[in-house]
């Protein structure tokens, strides 16, 4: 349960709280929306502490599940993709069909950020958004923005999970049938423009953020010759799957039957923008370049497309790129 850490940092003790609104405010239970959603009131004290206020929640609401005769699932810390980057909040949980975020408010920065998650909350996979507050919800103040920019340090390695069936850069659907028109092309295009000639030094990075490499400085990492995969633990739920090799590069696969092309976009923006920001001090400090090898995969990646979009002018219709078939764990 230490994953509730993430968002709102250190266990706080909020009895010791200075701010003004929240300390003149405060009562033992926390003050929620619950019979809003037809659960009646839920009556539940205050720890102060976002990890056992959390446990508490969802233990009450499993019992309402358990009197409805209904199935209670729960996860903590559930992120969401939206466009403009990573929704996180602290617990989600569903009561039979009708699913939950739950949100915890101890002083007046969450009561802002709050504000900001009334206004996303609908656009995830469970929108019904319960309260759990130690201050007033009170009106007339300006949120505070919640989303924050999706990192590829929010990924982890699962040494565990098997995974199942086709896994691709890009594959066709209705609503984008080429690749050469497609903004997945144009994520990728770009990043492999920002990997080229930096693509030692970002695998390294890519290594550190997943902690399968453990030295903090910056290391720079030769690709494999023979691909290496890893299976990641993605927002909402989702595995994706990191192949490096030195042909193709730093690669992100997604599930073909359980990935929307919006996400797919999403992640890949998120990856670019990480993988930009660091190159900041790679340049600041003249790190040189790569030695240039055959093959590479800036050279992989502009045949390729180029090979693609002549067979696509062509009428070629292409199902996929970069397509992997699993059937077990990859680690």
């Amino acid at each position: 349960m230490g994953l509730f850490n993430k968002l709102f940092g250190k266990n706080k003790d909020q009895g010791n709280s200075s701010q003004s609104k929240s300390s003149s405010k405060r009562q033992n239970n926390f003050i929620t929306n619950t019979s809003e959603f037809g659960l009646g009131e839920v009556n539940l004290g205050i720890s102060g502490k976002l990890r056992v206020d959390g446990i508490l929640a969802f233990a009450e609401l499993e019992k309402i599940a358990k009197s409805r005769n209904l199935p209670f699932e729960f996860n903590v810390m559930y992120t969401t993709l939206l466009e403009e980057g990573a929704l996180t909040v602290p617990v989600v949980c569903s009561i039979g069909d009708e699913k939950y975020s739950l949100y915890f408010i101890y002083q007046e920065e969450e009561l802002l950020k709050y504000k900001d998650l009334v206004k996303h909350i609908k656009r995830t996979e469970y929108p019904n958004l319960i309260y759990f507050s130690s201050i007033p919800i009170y009106d007339g103040y300006e949120p505070k923005p919640i989303i924050e920019p999706f990192q590829l340090a929010d990924l982890r390695v699962d040494n565990d999970v098997k995974i199942a069936g086709e896994y691709a850069m890009w594959w066709r659907s209705d609503d984008d049938t080429t690749f050469h028109n497609s903004i997945t092309y144009e994520h990728l295009n770009k990043m492999y423009q920002i990997l080229n000639g930096y693509e030692s030094y970002l695998t390294g990075y890519v290594l550190r953020q997943k902690r399968i490499k453990t030295e903090m400085q910056i290391e720079r990492i030769i690709l494999p010759e023979n691909h290496a995969s890893y299976i990641l633990a993605a927002p909402e739920g989702k595995y994706v799957v990191l192949d490096l090799s030195q042909e193709k590069g730093i690669r992100f696969l997604f599930s073909v039957n359980n990935t929307t092309k919006e996400y797919r976009e999403r992640f890949l923006k998120g990856a670019i923008v990480d993988f930009a920001a660091n190159m900041i001090p790679l340049k600041n400090k003249n790190f040189p370049k790569d030695e240039r090898t055959d093959p590479n995969s800036f050279d992989w990646f502009n045949f390729m497309a180029r090979m693609v979009k002549e067979k696509e002018m062509k009428g070629e219709a292409l199902d996929s790129i970069g397509i992997m078939n699993l059937n077990s764990n990859l680690n």
